[in-house]
């Protein structure tokens, strides 16, 4: 019981994981939602957001809590891994949408 209070308490939770992806979730959707009258790329608009976001987390010293812990586990996640889920899902979404 004390093993897992430490691990949510120093960051390294999974839930911390979970609501990094739910908010990011909901700001691609926010995103979309705003972008839909302009003539910005959606996938351009998603990466200046996640540099911002990674931006306010790594860059200042203003932290971001439990969505900054949450990027800080994303952050160390094996790229092959992360390549073999989301490539399949960006190339669908990109061709869809031609």
């Amino acid at each position: 019981m004390e093993e897992s209070t430490t691990a949510e308490s120093s960051g390294s939770g999974p839930t911390n994981a979970v609501i990094f992806v739910g908010i990011s979730l909901l700001l691609g959707i926010a995103c979309r939602h705003v972008l839909r009258g302009t003539r910005v790329p959606y996938s351009v608009a998603l990466l200046v957001l996640g540099i911002g976001l990674g931006a306010l987390e790594y860059g200042t010293h203003h932290r971001l809590g439990r969505i900054g812990n949450g990027i800080r586990i994303w952050a160390n996640i094996n790229p092959d891994l992360l390549l073999a889920v989301f490539l399949p899902a960006l190339l669908f979404e990109s061709a869809f949408s031609m």
